[in-house]
């Protein structure tokens, strides 16, 4: 499945983009074949009959005095560059045509001859330069008529050459006239060749300005094409929903606003932020479940261009061509993101807004539940898939609840209209019952085998309970340096808003930017915050903490007190998961583990070491029939705070929570002559 994850955000893009190159250019050659068959001949035979008339209202040769056998060399050389040029370009491959556009440029003189002659028509030019206005456009005119096919040549083989033709033709026009003493004619050839020599510069400058900014614009205006198109379809699609199936307007509104705040469980919340402001789209690798990693803390890196590491919705959008992506396991270590990624997917598509985020995600009805809300439910009922969802939504909302027209959800699914997003498995806190939910979402699967499924568990729960279907297993990947920068910028920016009653401008966005910056700054410069960073509850309790008013990193006290509290109950408590430790219980205990490590000048223990250091601690808070092993293994799976480095093998997730927890453990003991003893000690 990894090979297949891997070939597709490779190969995936690559076809895409070549078939899209396929597509352009074959339009692009039968806009060319049309040009050239039909529409430039019709254009020069048009402005050739016309060039043809003007000279024909000029003056006879004997006014002009030109003698017969130079009318019939001028004429021999017109009828052969006008044979020449139309040989070459009929000619030319129609690949060389339809990267050269620009021949729509060689029509602008001719646009300029016809405005010209028509005010010398309409009487708008005195008496004394209607001579010389005649012949401009005259000249014009029939620099209109060779430039196009000109600019259609092969670039770098006849248009360098032929395109200073007219100029020359200008400077033989004046020469003749000079040899005649006809001042006034000479000089005004003289100047329309200048002109005509500086529009041909001018048209060489633009000729790649244009090049450069066609793509832009091009892409600008389906942008903005897109984003009209949506909104249109939008309103369509309400209109519709309001006359066909009032309920699911009213679904996707309650679903609106339960994911519209961006939730943090556990944490103080000094004010409520807007999901949609905050969230920073997290990357995913395809990823063998026994190698996810349960880590909380990594070094931070900077962003690499992994071909491996990709978004949900790049999945999401390929359902269809890689039937596998259809069912999904999102694993991810505490604080990961997880939820707040289904969340953000619910209420992006509540909201209508996915092509936005994927210009090719499929529309779908999100379904999310939380299996630690519905494990009983399933457990005790074994309800089909239908008629949980049924019951879920009917209890969302207390004022004004949701009634669900009868097997509406049901013929949805039976349709392959929804996406269901199963969330924390490993909150299903019972072993056990951890397993018969996951039987249960195979079955479910099986029930409904094209329909979206995404399934998130941290790693140890799914590993314990894995799903038996063919599950495309994906990991979320750590912050980036770019991804950290700006999530810090997007929640200062939020809460800077809504802490001045969503007043937003320019010194609102200022004093964020200030306060973002001197919090990237200090990350930077500190490794400890740095590895803490790359997890984003980790990184909202800094951002947190920071605002208050803490220095970090040298104030870090706070800092570490909040995140045990919240990793050890706050966390717990807000999801409704039962413990019969308190914080502050677990903390002591885990204060004498890292004293006793702290001591013995190492970070690593041996399970059984382990158990040896706790248990008497772990006797006294929690009463003699406590487990110190089921103690690490929950401080391990739930809490994060000590990772199993190999098999049997453990140690805290940082080194600064193990100092941290010592220096508590030596304070509430009386021991502070220990420091003043070991003060010239690394540990």
């Amino acid at each position: 499945m990894a090979g297949l994850c891997d070939y597709y955000s490779v190969g995936i893009d690559e076809g895409d983009r070549l078939n899209s190159e396929t597509t352009g250019f074959g339009m692009r050659s039968l806009i060319s074949k049309f040009i050239q068959t039909w529409l430039l001949p019709l254009l020069l035979i048009l402005s050739n009959g016309f060039l043809g008339w003007l000279i024909n209202q000029l003056p006879g040769k004997q006014d002009l005095k030109i003698d017969d056998p130079l009318i019939l060399l001028l004429t021999g050389l017109c009828i052969l560059a006008l044979f020449i040029l139309g040989a070459i370009s009929s000619q030319s491959p129609p690949s060389a045509t339809p990267g050269n556009q620009n021949w729509l440029v060689g029509f602008l003189p001719l646009l300029g001859g016809g405005i010209l002659f028509g005010l010398l028509k309409v009487n708008y030019v005195g008496g004394e330069f209607s001579s010389a206005v005649f012949y401009t456009s005259l000249v014009l005119f029939g620099l209109g008529t060779v430039l196009p096919p000109v600019l259609l040549l092969p670039r770098r083989q006849w248009q360098n050459r032929l395109v200073w033709f007219p100029p020359g033709l200008g400077l033989l026009v004046m020469l003749y006239f000079m040899l005649r003493r006809e001042w006034t004619a000479a000089f005004l050839a003289l100047f329309v060749t200048v002109i005509l020599m500086l529009f041909i510069h001018i048209i060489k400058f633009f000729i790649p300005v244009t090049n450069q900014l066609s793509p832009k614009l091009r892409a600008k205006r389906q942008q903005l094409a897109d984003s009209f198109a949506d909104w249109i379809w939008n309103q369509i699609d309400n209109w519709l929903l309001d006359l066909t199936s009032p309920f699911q307007r009213e679904y996707y509104q309650s679903l609106i606003d339960i994911c519209r705040d961006y939730q943090t469980q556990g944490l103080d919340k000094d004010c409520i932020l807007n999901l949609p402001k905050v969230f920073v789209p997290i990357k995913i690798a395809a990823k063998e479940a026994a190698n996810a990693s349960q880590t909380m803390i990594q070094p931070l890196k900077d962003d690499g261009n992994n071909s491996n590491q990709t978004q949900i919705w790049d999945f999401l959008a390929a359902i269809d061509k890689y039937p596998a992506f259809r069912r999904m396991a999102v694993l991810g270590a505490p604080g990961s993101g997880k939820t707040t990624l289904l969340r953000h997917l619910t209420l992006t598509y509540a909201t209508k807004q996915q092509r936005k985020v994927h210009p090719k995600a499929s529309k779908l009805i999100p379904i999310l539940l939380y299996l630690r809300d519905v494990r009983q439910e399933i457990v005790n009922k074994k309800p089909s898939l239908a008629e949980l969802i049924t019951q879920q939504v009917q209890q969302q909302r207390k004022i004004q609840p949701l009634n669900p027209p009868p097997n509406w959800f049901a013929e949805k699914l039976r349709q392959n209209q929804c996406l269901v997003m199963l969330d924390g498995l490993d909150e299903v806190a019972d072993e056990t019952q951890r397993q018969q939910v996951s039987r249960w979402v195979d079955e479910q699967m099986q029930a409904y085998p094209d329909t979206a499924f995404i399934l998130t568990s941290r790693p140890f729960g799914y590993k314990t309970a894995r799903l038996q279907q063919d599950v495309t297993v994906l990991e979320v990947q750590p912050f980036s340096l770019k991804q950290m920068q700006q999530f810090i910028h997007n929640w200062y920016l939020a809460t800077e808003v809504m802490s001045r009653a969503g007043q937003e401008d320019l010194g609102v966005r200022e004093e964020a930017k200030q306060q973002a910056d001197d919090l990237i700054k200090r990350i930077k410069n500190s490794k400890p915050l740095a590895d803490m960073a790359v997890n984003p509850l980790l990184l909202t309790m800094i951002a947190t903490v920071h605002r208050r008013g803490s220095a970090l990193p040298g104030k870090r006290v706070e800092l570490y007190k909040e995140i045990c509290q919240v990793l050890l109950e706050k966390r717990l408590r807000a999801k409704n998961i039962a413990d019969a430790l308190t914080a502050t219980q677990k903390q002591s205990v885990l204060q004498v583990l890292a004293f006793e490590l702290m001591q013995q000048k190492t970070r690593e223990f041996k399970l059984s070491d382990g158990i040896d250091l706790i248990k008497n601690k772990l006797a006294d808070v929690a009463g003699s029939g406590a487990n110190p092993e089921e103690f690490i293994q929950q401080i391990r799976d739930v809490s994060g705070l000590l990772v199993e480095k190999e098999a049997g093998v453990y140690e805290f997730a940082h080194l600064s929570f193990q100092e941290y927890l010592a220096a508590v453990q030596i304070k509430e003991s009386n021991q502070e002559n220990l420091l003043i003893g070991n003060i010239n000690q690394s540990w």
